[in-house]
């Protein structure tokens, strides 16, 4: 801008294209801003319908848990997956495995999964072999 202006138009020019520039700035700015608060208010509106959906899987869990606890379970049913295992036997499993003689050699179950109750069935598992040097 030139100094000293002495015409009172040509000042007034001056300004109006001071103006006139920064309205377009503002223009393109609002219109940026514009495109954004969009975006946000699909944000937002993402951002509810994952809350929903994470209270309805709250919802769905919960009734599952209580479900599961509603059901009944038979006092019949055995909760032992090895009854009929002798006792000694039962006790070396729990303490570690079963030891193979004196050799420092023991055979311990590894990853056993049953069936729920009433059949606790073995539905897979292994034997872990556990050797002391």
């Amino acid at each position: 801008m030139a100094d000293g202006l002495e015409d009172y138009d040509a000042v007034v020019k001056a300004v109006e294209d001071l103006v006139d520039d920064w309205a377009k700035t503002i223009k393109d700015v609002a219109k940026k801003l514009a495109d954004i608060k969009e975006e946000m208010d699909k944000i937002e509106a993402l951002k509810k319908q994952r809350d929903a959906a994470a209270k309805d899987a709250q919802d769905a869990s919960a009734e599952l848990q209580k479900k599961i606890w509603a059901l009944k379970v038979s006092p019949k049913a055995d909760p032992q997956p090895f009854p009929k295992l002798p006792d000694a036997v039962s006790k070396m499993i729990k303490e570690g495995g079963v030891p193979l003689g004196n050799s420092g050699v023991t055979l311990a179950p590894s990853n056993w999964k049953f069936q729920p109750p009433p059949n606790f069935k073995v539905q897979s598992g292994g034997i872990e072999l556990k050797i002391k040097w």
